[in-house]
């Protein structure tokens, strides 16, 4: 934990205390009178470790003056709590009342952020009330208390307040109150308006999280007490906290959207007395609706692919009911170790507006998201500074179809001779849609085969192109019978580089684009056409027959037809053999090339990407032949 601390220290710009286990700005003239918006209020916040990058990671000027750290999930003891308390009034300056000295230029008033849990707020308090009855600093503090799960007694529909003495947890809201305070003091804000400010936008955060399994804590046994906490596959729960204790709710996942549906569902009606969290207005009345700011927060064991997915669905729940959040961050901002989970917090900053406006002492004119776009030197914070616009609630799906996201290649232009065309057209589609489903059929196969000797991603990626393909075809949305043979290859090329992707889908787009081309010089001439892609693809790549990729099934396949066009079951047994070949074959290309063979090479499964072009040209084959 110390050294995680060091680490933080050496990436921002913070000194460590070493007694004390904290971080804090140094300064050496802060409270100087020349100094435009000098600080008048230092702000700290703190709690366990082990949800780094909080807190150290938001100590700098624009956030925290300092942060303290507990062991792994345990609160920081007063006396370390008060030695921060004494470097951030100080700016660095001392750490006790008794060392005090005249190099100490004036000691800031200081605002505590404190999280709601029952360590943090006695350990807190006590080096609060310390401080207040032995030393010239006035300190204020707020409480963080977000968690809206612990307020709803059942997860099935009826929301009611849950009996509890300790109130809402503290969860990942906790880093948007350190901004929104710590930017606020920054701009030379007294301590009274800080309090009122951090006050307003506690009582305006609601915050939910869900965990798909619990962390490990490092130098703790595995008990079978373990066993008790272990989840199912399928199994998630509803209002996880920060310290690896169970959520208020496990239960069975039933998709993301439903999932997602649930925990904002808690959200809205998060009052507790059936009052709504947001007031949304209809879509005629857009304007009253509730300004917002989206938080999600990783725990520290999920993908970013997977957070991104899951931030899509966020928002789209939300632009459903007329919800457009004006500020969007998404990151691990507060994370339990390595937690797979997330949480969901919503600031409503018309609430905040509306509690501010009832107060007599408000004065200020920063907004909110003026104090979120301020810059900030702690280095964990993940956000910009700077919005081109008010995010005012775009269409994301009107605007990727304009993009062209997911579009559907052009139909050409019909041609001439389209009665003769129909009959070829139509056989032709029978082993398109032939082939697709020969590729589907040996999905499961092409993913087993990369996972022993690559990254298990290629059944999946030709399962895409072949779903893609047959999608299309479903709907209607070409006509096959009015393409000319140059004309279909082009647009299977088109398809499989959209929808693919990755090595084997650029490999095939290459290939049948130069074949396209060739057919729509030479249209009768399909060896010839075949040989041209393969020297199209020679251009790009250095893959040779016998260096186990798809070329050692598609080079046989091809050299075959140009030879005699019409041999398509030869064409068949030596695509077949070629891919068998690369059973033996020691990798020089692709990811195989890096994993270490066994000596006994005669039981690895052949290359996946040659195995499947195999199956797309028996697939192909058995369709032409079947209209015949």
């Amino acid at each position: 934990m110390f050294n995680s601390l060091l680490a933080a220290s050496y990436r921002t710009p913070v000194l460590l205390h070493s007694a004390s286990k904290s971080v804090y700005i140094y300064d050496e003239s802060p409270a100087e009178g020349n100094r435009q918006h000098a600080s008048r209020v230092a702000v700290i916040s703190g709690g366990g470790a082990g949800h780094e990058p909080a807190h150290a990671g938001y100590t700098g000027r624009g956030m925290l003056s300092a942060s303290v750290s507990g062991d792994i999930f345990a609160s920081p003891s007063a006396t370390q709590i008060l030695q921060t308390l004494y470097l951030a009034s100080s700016s660095g300056a001392c750490a006790s009342e008794a060392e005090q000295t005249t190099s100490v230029h004036g000691w800031k008033d200081v605002l505590v952020i404190i999280n709601n849990y029952t360590g943090d707020r006695l350990n807190f308090g006590l080096a609060i009330e310390k401080a207040l009855a032995s030393s010239q600093i006035n300190v204020g503090s707020v409480v963080v208390a977000d968690d809206v799960s612990l307020l709803q007694s059942t997860l099935d529909g009826e929301h009611h307040s849950r009996k509890s003495l300790v109130g809402a947890r503290g969860l990942a809201g906790n880093i948007l109150v350190c901004k929104i305070l710590g930017a606020f003091a920054q701009r030379g804000s007294d301590l009274a308006l800080v309090k009122l400010l951090g006050d307003a936008v506690v009582h305006s955060l609601a915050s939910v999280g869900i965990g798909l399994g619990h962390c490990h804590v490092p130098g703790r046994e595995l008990s079978s007490s373990s066993a008790t906490v272990t989840l199912a596959e399928e199994e998630c729960e509803i209002g996880l906290g920060l310290h690896n204790e169970p959520g208020v709710v496990r239960k069975r996942m039933e998709g993301p959207d439903k999932l997602v549906g649930e925990m904002l569902d808690l959200i809205m009606r998060s009052k507790g007395t059936g009052a709504e969290f947001l007031r949304v207005s209809s879509r005629e009345k857009s304007d009253s609706t509730d300004d917002t700011v989206l938080f999600v927060n990783n725990l520290g064991g999920m993908s970013q692919l997977e957070l991104g997915a899951l931030l899509d669905e966020v928002l789209g729940q939300l632009a459903s009911i007329g919800v457009h959040p004006m500020r969007v961050y998404c990151s691990a901002y507060m994370t339990s170790l390595n937690a797979p989970g997330f949480s969901i917090s919503i600031l409503n900053i018309s609430s905040v507006d509306r509690f501010l406006s009832a107060s007599s002492i408000w004065n200020a004119s920063a907004s909110v998201l003026d104090l979120l776009d301020d810059p900030t030197d702690a280095v964990a914070w993940v956000g910009v500074s700077r919005w081109p616009m008010k995010r005012n609630g775009r269409d994301t799906k009107e605007d990727d179809i304009s993009a062209g996201k997911g579009a559907t290649p052009l139909l050409p232009e019909p041609t001439r001779d389209i009665r003769q065309m129909e009959s070829a057209s139509g056989r032709a589609e029978r082993g398109i849609r032939s082939a697709c489903e020969y590729v589907l059929l040996q999905q499961d196969a092409l993913t087993e085969f990369d996972t022993i000797l690559g990254d298990g991603d290629c059944g999946n990626t030709f399962g895409t192109g072949a779903r893609a393909i047959l999608n299309i075809l479903d709907r209607g949305s070409v006509n096959v019978t009015r393409m000319a043979p140059h004309q279909l290859i082009k647009f299977l090329g088109d398809v499989l580089e959209d929808r693919m992707g990755g090595t084997i889908g650029a490999l095939l787009a290459i290939f049948l684009t130069a074949v396209s081309a060739s057919l729509k010089d030479s249209p009768e001439h399909w060896g010839r056409a075949l040989i041209a892609g393969l020297k199209s693809l020679g251009k790009y790549t250095p893959a040779k027959p016998g260096d186990r990729t798809l070329i050692d099934a598609l080079a046989p396949f091809c050299e075959t037809l140009a030879q005699d066009e019409n041999d398509l079951e030869n064409a068949v047994d030596v695509t077949r053999r070629g891919a068998e070949s690369t059973r033996s074959m020691p990798a020089v290309l692709g990811r195989a090339a890096y994993v270490t063979l066994p000596k006994d090479v005669e039981n690895l499964p052949p290359d996946p990407g040659a195995w499947g072009v195999l199956a797309i040209v028996e697939g192909l084959v058995r369709g032409l032949s079947d209209g015949n």
